[in-house]
């Protein structure tokens, strides 16, 4: 396997593609995953030009069978705790505004 496929192979392994409020497909960048209150969070970088900025997080839920489903995080104070763990964690590998 080329070098150039392996770096595609492995960016796509970091693409999360999910559904808006109107249906409409949204594409991210998958960064991290941090534990809070013992559930799992993925940390997601919308990757379209018309966001507003910053992360989006979604709680992670196994459904079993190598199947999981995102949930989004609507408590902004749950929010700000896993944003907060998220740069505890993470703070020297991302710069942030």
């Amino acid at each position: 396997m080329n070098e150039e496929k392996m770096n595609q192979e492995e960016l796509d392994d970091d693409i999360v593609i999910l559904e808006d409020e109107d249906g409409n497909a949204v594409t991210f960048q998958f960064l991290e995953l941090v534990t809070v209150d013992e559930k799992p969070y993925a940390i997601l970088l919308p990757l379209e030009d018309d966001e507003e900025g910053g992360v989006v997080i979604v709680e992670v839920v196994d459904l079993g069978e190598n199947t999981e489903h995102y949930d989004a995080v609507t408590d902004d104070a749950l929010n700000d705790r896993i944003f907060a763990q998220f740069r505890k964690e993470f703070g020297s590998k991302y710069e942030f505004e």
